[in-house]
């Protein structure tokens, strides 16, 4: 057993035995165990730099349930904190419903999305093939009942990082108006055995709750990867109850309130279940932007920034072959930093950003892609899911790693 078992361990030990001292009425005992359960937390974030924000927000949570407890400000319940002064009687207890969505309120955004399709560079026909699968089936849902066209099921959206899958699915979800419930990783699986399968429950009740909701599963290869035999069987359970939950969203008919986005850069890790037809009806490929996409990314980012006349947007797009859309959107911010750097650190005059500023972000922006699609075409051939696969292969076939700061116009 590693470090990170062991007291992945030990917090799990704390955080029952201080539920079990908190019912049993020894409140000293259990926040002695909550006050535990913050420090574990804590020595987890240093061994693991990629979910350092996340345990550490939850030991905070520990830590102030632990000293609530100390000044007797908080009462302690299965579902969460809640300051004394905010107990309601029983007489005026909220309905199993809205303790619902207050145990999965963190995981819906606080305004619904604003950023719309005309935000987003290129990509127009994948933009339709999402009206196709969300938009049209949630803005006419009785033109799809009098015809009698199912609305679908679940969409799986695919592709390289950085390519824009995770805006994609929150402009969807403003397109049609629907409640966003964007989930995280660490919102699912960081809980100890036996939650995971709670969360995604209450996640699913609290979709049906609404008229139209958008539940958005980022990186679902993470939470629902190919079930195997060396898979713990608490991933195998979350799995499941995930295909459990899908399953009754079919059983609504064409009537449904809430569907399933999902969105991974390595489709071929999940879940074999999941990937086949009757759970995720439409899958679709996000590819790296293309050259118009790319200019109009340009456009977007440079829109306010001090650009000399001389830079043309469309030379930039061509000497960006190849890059993903995050990446251009960095050398935007790096090529920016040259002047700016020049003007605090040399207190040199003010100027505006030029091509060779952007030559330079360019040169040292390393790019993804290369390796992505390379393990990609091979994951892909060796699972014989090439069919099911097709556009990522066709992409991959013709990508040609860029050379940066080339242009065929230079």
């Amino acid at each position: 057993m590693d470090i990170w078992d062991d007291l992945w361990g030990q917090f799990d030990r704390s955080n029952k035995l201080a539920k079990r001292y908190y019912d049993a009425g020894k409140i000293a005992k259990a926040r002695v165990e909550y006050a535990k359960c913050a420090q574990f937390l804590e020595h987890l974030a240093q061994l693991r730099p990629e979910k350092k924000t996340d345990l550490l927000e939850r030991s905070k949570k520990f830590k102030d349930i632990a000293d609530g407890l100390r000044d007797g400000t908080v009462k302690v319940y299965t579902d969460g904190v809640i300051p004394a002064k905010e107990v309601e009687p029983q007489s005026a207890r909220v309905t199993d419903q809205e303790k619902a969505k207050e145990r999965a309120k963190d995981l819906i955004l606080v305004e619904k999305p604003k950023v719309k399709f005309a935000d987003i560079a290129g990509l127009d026909d994948v933009k339709e093939r999402i009206k196709d699968a969300i938009v049209y089936p949630y803005t006419y849902p009785e033109e799809y009942k009098y015809f009698g066209v199912n609305p679908g099921d679940g969409i799986m959206l695919y592709g390289p990082p950085g390519c824009g899958k995770t805006l994609l699915a929150a402009a969807a979800a403003a397109e049609c108006d629907a409640v966003f419930i964007n989930l995280k990783i660490s919102d699912i699986k960081d809980k100890y055995v036996g939650e995971s399968e709670k969360n995604i429950k209450q996640v699913f009740e609290l979709a049906r709750s609404y008229e139209k909701a958008i539940m958005f599963f980022d990186e679902i290869d993470a939470i629902a990867a190919e079930r195997s035999g060396g898979q713990e069987g608490y991933e195998r359970s979350l799995v499941d109850e995930l295909l459990t939950q899908m399953s009754g969203l079919e059983s609504k008919g064409s009537h449904r309130n809430g569907l399933v986005l999902a969105a991974t850069n390595r489709p071929w890790d999940v879940d074999i279940a999941l990937r086949r037809s009757e759970r995720f009806t439409t899958k679709i490929f996000i590819p790296q932007p293309d050259l118009q996409a790319r200019q109009k990314i340009f456009d977007i980012n440079l829109r306010n920034m001090p650009v000399d006349k001389t830079v043309g947007l469309s030379t930039l797009a061509q000497m960006t072959e190849g890059y993903a859309s995050a990446e251009i959107a960095n050398i935007c911010q790096e090529a920016a930093r040259v002047p700016l750097g020049e003007r605090i650190r040399e207190k040199k005059p003010r100027r505006e950003i030029g091509m060779s500023d952007f030559k330079q972000a360019i040169s040292k922006q390393e790019t993804v892609l290369p390796s992505w699609y390379s393990k990609a075409l091979k994951e892909i051939e060796e699972s014989g899911e090439t069919d099911m696969f097709g556009d990522l292969v066709r992409a991959g076939s013709r990508y040609k790693i860029p050379e940066r700061g080339q242009t065929r116009a230079s």
